[in-house]
């Protein structure tokens, strides 16, 4: 038999696969499975959508009702799912003798479907393997979005144990991505729901945490989303509430449009590196160009030499 592994390119294979009709209910489709497999071996079957529940760990908590529509059309149409949902053996004490994990949007459109069926495969996983599976389905599918994303590696990383390195390898995506990710579930309740419905984005969260009072971060993400700020502009009123002085006040609406326009007459010199100007103690100003690494300084540099030269 061939042996198949759960990657982030998801399902692609069986392994450990049983295939003893023995092991089934009568023709094979019509009931539940008499016996089970151990844990680390797998089972295809076609399992009553009923006697399935969903995973509580799943990390996706959002469904779109119009995808969702449209997928149960062509499950209809085509009698059945094409790729098998995983289920593993429930591990309480509920009427379902099967629980998710991974598949939970083609179980939810077959039920849509009206079909009472489902091909499913059993897996004896644990519940680290079926938090990681759940988890590695999504993402790769895209199914998630950036908050759903942080929940389920912060949820590894602290029931399972597992690194954030381990969990950038499980997941396809880099550690320095997932170490972000994680850190979003820093900020207010408020502009994690603003990130979570594309409000904001990852970018703008990112920002956001430089600030270290809670308060700062809920207040400038209100405004952000209020006011429709790009994650530049945002970068600009951050740096310049972090420079200004404790006892100082805003400066007045004339002048912030300003320095804006002042800030903005630097871009097309300094090139992706944010620009701000920001006002100090006894009238002066001080111009900050944040650049993420050396190259990016020595660009940036380089074409503001090059400006005062052409000057």
């Amino acid at each position: 038999m061939s042996s198949r592994k759960l990657s982030a390119a998801g399902l692609v294979g069986l392994e450990d696969f049983t295939s003893d009709p023995a092991a089934q209910a009568p023709d094979g489709a019509t009931g539940v499975v008499a016996s089970l497999p151990p844990q680390g071996t797998q089972l295809v079957v076609d399992l009553p959508v009923d006697s399935i529940k969903p995973n509580p760990e799943q990390p996706r908590r959002d469904f779109d009702q119009g995808a969702m529509g449209d997928l149960a059309t062509s499950i209809a149409e085509r009698g059945g799912v094409l790729q098998p949902i995983l289920v593993r053996p429930a591990q309480d004490n509920s009427d379902a003798q099967f629980e998710i994990v991974a598949g939970e949007r083609r179980w939810r459109a077959t039920k849509l479907a009206g079909l009472d069926h489902v091909h499913a495969i059993i897996d004896g996983v644990d519940d680290n393997e079926s938090a990681e599976m759940a988890l590695i389905e999504n993402m790769a599918r895209d199914d998630l979005n950036p908050m759903e994303e942080a929940r389920g590696c912060a949820r590894l990383r602290d029931r399972s144990g597992m690194s954030v390195a381990a969990i950038a390898r499980r997941v396809g995506r880099d550690r320095t991505a997932i170490s972000h990710l994680i850190r979003l579930l820093e900020l207010p309740d408020a502009v994690q729901d603003s990130v979570a419905d594309a409000t904001l984005s990852v970018g703008h969260g990112r920002v956001l945490l430089r600030l270290s009072q809670h308060h700062e971060r809920a207040e400038f993400g209100r405004r952000c989303a209020d006011e429709g700020w790009s994650v530049r502009e945002l970068e600009r009123q951050v740096d310049a509430h972090i420079a200004a002085p404790a006892t100082s006040t805003q400066p007045p609406a004339d002048q912030t449009d300003r320095l804006r326009t002042l800030s903005e007459r630097l871009e097309p010199v300094c090139g992706a590196s944010p620009v701000s100007i920001v006002p100090r103690r006894r009238g002066s100003y001080e111009i900050r160009v944040r650049c993420e690494d050396l190259d990016e300084l020595t660009a940036t540099v380089t074409r503001l030499a090059g400006a005062g030269d052409d000057s």
